[in-house]
């Protein structure tokens, strides 16, 4: 595992961060712009990249919605599906970044890909990581059953009268990633054994001095650990409205990896100052590893 934990902490301007810390809203220039860089990013690697484009009525009228889909194997029969949203929310008073909601969750995603992509090239066949950046989670003004999910209410239905859903082992949702007291907790009954098996992985790296013990900002205060399993949230992922939400109703597995609380949630105070680089570090290490040994996967 060390040679996953080599990378150089990520700093705010990392080159697959800084490129998302801009107001993103759907169907606009610098939308467009964010979703270009993500899919070069994929296409560089020569992963299999789809757009999944429809128009859709929102509050604000007819808007073009772009989901993003890469797949390191597009003919393998199982997918391990990691996922977050790209786009950033409107506010008519303040310009809104969205620095953990979710472009650090974008960024980890990422990572993972260009980090573990000459390891997935030896890996089986018959399970491959694919990655989804849904558009249009957010609200455009208030949230409904309507004017929320878009994208991801679009691909699950999608999905299902493709029968695509039926290969998905699991779909693992990032959201509020980045602040430093956020913690996450066990979501979902149905996967309780890869929870587990998370913190499990985070205590081995812990022990092996992979993972950093103390912030990088300027307080420098010890790190503790992600994981709160007995919060009143607990098992509670069915009830919160999320990317997830379409899947899991269709009877997809969620590992949820939303963070909690997060003060600055929907504030202008969610930009690159609250991210400490030292826990988006920790976390795409953890999940580097976490991919390699779902899938199956050795370092050589």
């Amino acid at each position: 595992m060390a040679i996953l934990g080599t990378h150089r902490a990520f700093e705010l301007d990392d080159p697959r961060l800084q490129p998302l810390l801009v107001p993103r809203l759907p169907d606009t220039p610098e939308h467009a712009r964010v979703r270009q860089f993500i899919v070069h990013h994929y296409e560089t690697l020569g992963w299999h990249v789809e757009l999944d484009s429809f128009q859709d009525e929102t509050p604000f009228g007819k808007k073009t919605i772009t989901n993003v889909i890469v797949t390191h194997n597009p003919k393998a029969k199982r997918r391990l599906v990691l996922s977050a949203h790209y786009e950033s929310k409107y506010f008519k008073d303040f310009e809104f970044i969205g620095a953990t909601d979710s472009a650090v969750p974008c960024a980890i995603m990422m990572d993972i890909a260009q980090t573990l992509n000459p390891f997935l090239a030896k890996g089986k066949d018959h399970i491959t990581l694919q990655m989804v950046f849904f558009d249009a989670e957010e609200a455009f003004v208030e949230w409904t059953a309507e004017d929320s999910l878009y994208g991801s209410r679009h691909l699950a239905e999608k999905w299902e009268k493709t029968n695509q859903l039926d290969s998905i082992d699991v779909m693992v949702l990032f959201d509020l990633l980045g602040f430093r007291e956020a913690q996450i907790t066990n979501y979902f009954q149905e996967t309780s054994i890869l929870y587990h098996r998370l913190e499990m992985l985070a205590s081995r790296l812990a022990k092996q001095d992979l993972l950093e013990t103390h912030s990088t900002k300027e307080d420098g205060q010890s790190l503790g650990s992600f994981f709160n399993s007995s919060s009143f949230l607990a098992f509670k992922g069915h009830y919160l409205e999320d990317d997830h939400q379409p899947f899991s109703q269709r009877g997809v597995n969620i590992l949820y990896i939303f963070g909690y609380p997060d003060p600055y949630h929907h504030t202008v105070q969610d930009n690159a100052s609250i991210i400490d680089p030292s826990v988006v570090r920790n976390l795409a290490i953890l999940f580097r590893c976490f991919v390699l040994e779902y899938l199956g996967t050795t370092i050589k």
